[in-house]
């Protein structure tokens, strides 16, 4: 089976991406998220850009989990420097996060500002980028 995800180190810019290249099972995308966590401690990374275009529709489950234990995990583990996810999303995912009831509660627990992280969602590469650059690193 070919690779579901792909992981980039931009030291320029001090920024991680992790693109997923088709829509992924609940393991694989745990899978990848913890290789992004490795990749982040190994080079004192915690800025993220998550290109989630590919992945398919959202996951309560995935979404649940990333809120209540990994991204909260990956704070802990990157500290001091705070962790900052932009989420780069299709136009249907961002539809979704809105429009069905089974995620709009959710996503909006996993982007709350008083979660251990930042994390904020965009339609736009280049906006995603630069709020992560405008972010004390």
């Amino acid at each position: 089976m070919a690779p579901s995800y792909t992981i980039l180190h931009r030291p320029d810019l001090h920024i991680l991406f992790l693109r997923w290249l088709r829509e992924t099972t609940l393991a694989e995308a745990q899978a990848s998220y913890r290789d992004l966590l490795a990749q982040a401690q190994q080079h004192g990374c915690a800025h993220w850009l998550l290109d989630a275009r590919r992945g398919g529709p959202i996951k309560v489950v995935e979404t649940a989990w990333l809120a209540d234990e990994f991204f909260p995990e990956a704070a802990t583990r990157l500290a001091p420097c705070p962790l900052r996810l932009a989420v780069f999303s299709s136009p249907a995912r961002i539809e979704q996060m809105h429009t069905d009831a089974a995620v709009v509660s959710p996503v909006a627990y996993a982007l709350a500002p008083e979660r251990p992280y930042q994390a904020r969602v965009f339609a736009d590469e280049g906006a995603a980028v630069g709020w992560l650059l405008d972010q004390p690193a």
